[in-house]
């Protein structure tokens, strides 16, 4: 029986490489991840067997309960190998046009929310596919790929593919699709803690796992993370980092608008998100390094910096927007210049914030990779005012995976249950408001540097 085994696995298949997350019911871990040698199932697959390799000395993967996966979306594979991936530009105006047609009103009837104005969703995805690739029939997903490489179903979940079905109905709006001359074969839709299948044997002798282990569907990366967060309840406010950054709240009811506002675990995510946040800070180490960055650093008057380093999600949803820095000197430093990055990335969030009028709050709870960096945790309790709550565990999609796996088999009755056992917390920071006059005028400045280069970044994209 499943529940007398000790480990539940949680695979996280991100963009740059893949985490396994062995957690018991104490919220013991285990973790180990690898980078990929090529993007694609391939590369995947390489990955995972020695990330499995690797967690298989440390722990015994026969003890393994139960499985659950989270993943990238945006990302699609084409019949005959083509991968596009999540930050790929493909889709833009397909886009556009999907939205000249169909109105918020018909969004909302068949997919439960409005359409964002996000080219990575499935439905301008599937269209650019159809024009680029048209003898293609098939188009799975990187998550639907593992699911079958371990079980061999293919299937998918609820909220991987958000902007093509409706949730509650677990279907694809057929409507939608007709209309967009859409006939492509794509998984079948299930929720996340329905059970895909056993490991087969092929997958076993791979991966060293135990045939059979039960293997359940999962969700996108994203909503996985805000499990392995603990962010659950509604009126929780949360920023997710990684390669991008989600900063948002749990409502009650959807809130259309700009941003992106849909059904979550409980409630409804209403969140907006960065592109590159993740890559600006691996920018500033690789250029110019972190040692001697500290947040007074504000005080020499550093360079602004707007992190749009592959164009930007919100609030501004320009795919030709580009990274700047904007006041440097003949004086200027390397940690200012690293500094600048920092707080650019938090300003970002922050621009978020404001649209969201989520500005002000109690308390935020953050995870992923920025959320440990000491500087930007500073700058987001001064900018924002309030109490920043750090997630223990740095993994927090692939935790998340692993919490759906509990609950789907049974170990916990609830999510609620599995957060309050599994969810734990390393730091809290608290502002003194010693920084947030400076912060302020800085992000005034800020505020005021994309539109006024909007007109020079198209421009420059057509150079």
């Amino acid at each position: 029986m499943t529940d007398m085994k000790k480990y539940y696995l949680g695979i996280d298949l991100g963009t740059s490489s893949v985490k396994l997350l062995l957690v018991t019911a104490e919220g013991e871990s285990i973790r180990t991840k690898c980078r990929y040698d090529a993007v694609g199932p391939e590369g995947w697959c390489n990955a995972l067997k020695k990330a499995f390799a690797e967690i298989g000395e440390k722990a015994d993967l026969s003890d393994v309960a139960a499985i659950a996966i989270s993943s990238q979306v945006g990302t699609y594979i084409t019949d005959s190998g083509e991968v596009i991936g999540w930050n790929s530009n493909a889709g833009a105006e397909e886009l556009a046009e999907i939205k000249a047609k169909i109105s918020d009103s018909e969004f909302a009837e068949e997919i439960d929310m409005v359409h964002p104005n996000l080219i990575s969703y499935p439905l301008p995805r599937l269209l650019y596919i159809k024009r680029h690739f048209p003898e293609c029939k098939k188009v799975i997903m990187p998550k639907e790929f593992l699911l079958k490489e371990l079980t061999g179903i293919t299937v998918t979940d609820i909220f991987s593919q958000r902007g093509i079905c409706h949730p509650e109905k677990k279907q694809y709006t057929q409507k939608l699709m007709k209309k967009l001359e859409l006939d492509f074969e794509l998984a079948p839709i299930q929720l996340p803690t329905d059970l895909a299948g056993g490991v087969t044997a092929a997958a076993a002798e791979s991966y060293g796992l135990e045939e059979g282990t039960p293997v359940y569907i999962g969700c996108n990366d994203f909503f996985a993370g805000l499990l392995g967060l603990g962010a659950y309840d509604c009126g929780t406010v949360f920023e997710l980092s990684g390669t991008s950054e989600h900063l948002g709240v749990i409502t009650e009811e959807r809130m259309d608008g700009k941003f992106v506002s849909g059904r979550y675990f409980n409630g409804n995510a209403t969140y907006g998100g960065t592109k590159a946040s993740g890559m600006a800070c691996d920018f500033a180490i690789k250029t110019f390094g972190l040692d001697g960055i500290s947040p007074d650093i504000v005080y020499n008057d550093p360079p602004i910096f707007l992190p749009y380093l592959k164009g930007e999600r919100a609030p501004v949803f320009d795919e030709n927007a580009k990274g700047v820095f904007f006041g440097i000197t003949e004086k200027t430093t390397k940690q200012e210049m690293a500094y600048a990055v920092l707080e650019g990335v938090v300003f970002s969030l922050y621009h978020i914030g404001k649209a969201l009028s989520i500005e002000s709050v109690k308390e935020i709870k953050v995870g992923g990779g920025s959320a440990g960096d000491a500087v930007m945790t500073r700058l987001r309790a001064e900018l924002f005012g309030c109490r920043i709550v750090r997630a223990a565990e740095n993994e927090s999609s692939a935790l998340g995976a692993a919490m759906i796996a509990m609950v789907g088999s049974g170990r916990f009755g609830s999510f609620e249950e599995a957060i309050g056992s599994v969810v734990k917390y390393s730091h809290t920071e608290e502002p003194d408001g010693k920084l947030r006059k400076q912060l302020l005028k800085r992000f005034a400045v800020y505020e005021q540097l994309y539109p006024s280069l909007t007109k020079q970044f198209e421009e420059f994209s057509n150079l």
